[in-house]
């Protein structure tokens, strides 16, 4: 349920202090042991760790430092319900941030949202190094007891710049961006030894443990495109406690399976001295990540650590002797060289990566009750498809402009421009204007004209993502994202789906709300323009979650080759969409640049929607 809200605008001048301050610059950053020009938050990437508390506002400005170009924050799995204008979607929530001003995002996660989250730009393939963690923490004691917190933010690297890459995918005839360069973990790659690399960007990341320890390991699904597997060597019970933000029952786990814009929280608890003397291997052991589902797979490595001089300094005092030379309790072991192969084997792209947990993760605590078949009011199915325009594939070469589309709906940015440039919650503001519902139902349920989805409020959705093999043949995975409310997450499965099946899985299994689900390919290659697997969401219209949104495949490279590969949602009419707020205090949101924009010389008038 939402807070209460009671709207007041301000002047946030000199006197008036953020919880955050974040500076966006487009500058060098060495990662991978290359240099690149990136966009980054304050210089580093990943950004810097946000911290949110349950039911508390946060303030974060943001400034862009860069001189030539848009930028915008998605704080990303949070729901922006209440303060629309900070979901961070250009053409849909907001206009961007322009070069040289600043804006203020107001997020105020609810009871009930602590979890592990992420913000990053919602920009072209900024993205791609612009991001961090954001934990929003519990308002009172977690329900699972563990000792400390782990993060782990896995990114992609490319040597391309992000405007290479953008003209290559919007281009005539289209090029593709190429596989990343290398896998990030947090700010290394691990793909070179720690004595052979020139650089510590390209060395395994170390990961320090104490022996006998809970952890609680934050993975974060940060990358562009690869959809990455991981475990730990000899540490084969890794038990998953939340996915995206939510809590769930505890299911206990090998390996890790993670794609762009996933969050998975779990309990790794580590060895015992015991265990740890009988290994005889220093307490060192191997991180060992993977990409899957891409022409060109790659991998690295980090390194997890035991403190092994607390307990060798108690073991060699019992026997009269004192450690050599200790270091405050760190381990004194060499550092290792890389495996010549890796010592954790996860598993190959195929028919085992679509079970991974499927009708497996179920709520902790149930606070909505799960809408039956019966309640469902209409079902939409929304096929994910690559077409060629103006061209043809021949020999794997398109020759033309290939475009993701959902329906064999396509939008270009330079459509967006001309047909709807105006976001659309500032449209319902100026003009009153919605999708028209009557049409949208005549029309598969879009709106031809504001190619927007409506739904109105007591509707209860399911969504249902089709993968099709395209003009090329090929299937990809893609993970699918929805912006504002979690939906329930109703599965997948290969072939065509069957809504009466599918739901017997729910006469004695509650599914997970979710933000961000696997759309799973389950083959490589098929017939031309085949369909084959599905992805199923049901989700709720209530006054909670009324506004605008996007539902969109979250690769970047999908994003851009038809303008983020998205679906907008507008949920309730214009007059359950509008706010009761004065004009004069609207009006700095409603145009590029307005006033709630602040800059060096003009401080921003801003809606503040929470008092606490």
């Amino acid at each position: 349920m939402r807070s209460a809200v009671a709207t007041t605008a301000s002047i946030h001048d000199e006197s008036w202090h953020p919880e955050y301050v974040l500076h966006v610059t487009f500058e060098n950053i060495t990662m991978n042991c290359e240099r690149r020009e990136s966009v980054l938050f304050n210089s580093s990437m990943p950004g810097p760790a946000l911290y949110l508390k349950e039911g508390k506002t946060t303030w974060v400005r943001v400034y862009n430092d860069m001189p030539d170009l848009n930028f915008t924050v998605h704080w990303h799995g949070l729901t922006m319900r209440t303060a629309p204008f900070s979901d961070g979607t250009p053409i849909v929530s907001q206009w961007p941030i322009a070069p040289g001003r600043f804006f203020d995002y107001e997020i105020h996660p609810e009871v009930g949202d602590a979890g592990t989250y992420f913000y990053h730009s919602h920009m072209g393939f900024q993205a791609v190094t612009a991001h961090g963690l954001l934990v929003v923490e519990d308002q009172d004691e977690p329900p699972y007891e563990y000792d400390d917190d782990i993060a782990v933010v896995f990114a992609d690297w490319y040597t391309k710049s992000d405007e290479e890459i953008e003209t290559g995918l919007t281009s005539k005839p289209f090029k593709w961006s190429g596989e990343p360069n290398a896998l990030i973990f947090n700010d290394r790659t691990g793909n070179k030894s720690f004595e052979d690399a020139p650089d510590d960007s390209c060395k395994p990341y170390i990961v320090d443990v104490e022996p006998s320890t809970t952890y609680r390991v934050r993975f974060v699904g940060g990358t562009a495109i690869s959809f990455v597997h991981f475990g730990i060597e000899d540490h084969p019970e890794l038990t998953v406690i939340a996915a995206d933000g939510l809590y769930s029952e505890p299911a206990v786990t090998d390996h890790i399976q993670i794609g762009s814009g996933q969050r998975f929280d779990v309990l790794l608890t580590t060895k015992s001295e015991e265990e740890l003397d009988d290994d005889d291997k220093d307490g060192l052991y191997w991180f060992r990540f993977e990409s899957r589902g891409r022409p060109e797979d790659m991998g690295g490595y980090a390194l997890l650590r035991y403190n092994t001089d607390s307990f060798k300094s108690k073991r060699n005092a019992g026997r009269g002797r004192r450690s050599p030379n200790p270091r405050d309790g760190k381990n004194k072991s060499k550092l290792p060289k890389l495996p010549d192969k890796p010592p954790v084997k996860l598993p190959p792209d195929g028919k085992s990566i679509p079970q991974w947990l499927e009708y497996t993760l179920t709520p902790l605590n149930v606070t909505n009750p799960f809408p039956t078949l019966d309640e469902v009011t209409r079902t939409l199915y929304i096929t994910v498809s690559q077409d060629i325009i103006n061209g043809t594939y021949d020999g794997g070469t398109v020759d033309g402009e290939l475009v993701w589309e959902q329906n064999n709906l396509s939008w270009t940015e330079v459509e967006a421009q001309k047909l709807h440039y105006t976001p659309y919650l500032i449209q319902a503001y100026v003009e009153g204007k919605t999708p028209d519902y009557e049409a949208a139902l005549a029309n598969n349920g879009w709106d031809p004209k504001t190619r927007a989805f409506p739904a109105l409020v007591g509707e209860v959705l399911d969504i249902v993502w089709q993968s099709n093999s395209g003009p090329t043949g090929g299937f990809e995975y893609h993970p699918m994202h929805a912006h504002g409310e979690h939906y329930w997450d109703l599965g997948s499965g290969n072939g065509t789906y069957d809504a009466v099946a599918n739901e017997e899985h729910f006469e004695d299994y509650t599914p997970m709300k979710r933000d961000t689900t696997m759309l799973h390919r389950y083959a490589t290659k098929g017939a031309d323009n085949t369909t084959s697997g599905w992805r199923a969401w049901r989700i709720r219209v209530t006054e909670d979650n009324v506004g605008a949104w996007m539902m969109h495949c979250h690769i970047l490279q999908h994003m851009i080759m038809d303008l983020w590969m998205q679906t907008v949602w507008v949920f309730g009419d214009a007059m359950s969409i509008l706010r009761e707020i004065p004009p004069p205090y609207i009006s700095g949101y409603l145009e590029y640049g307005g006033n709630a924009y602040g800059n060096e010389t003009v401080d921003p008038l801003v809606l503040e929607y929470y008092t606490e």
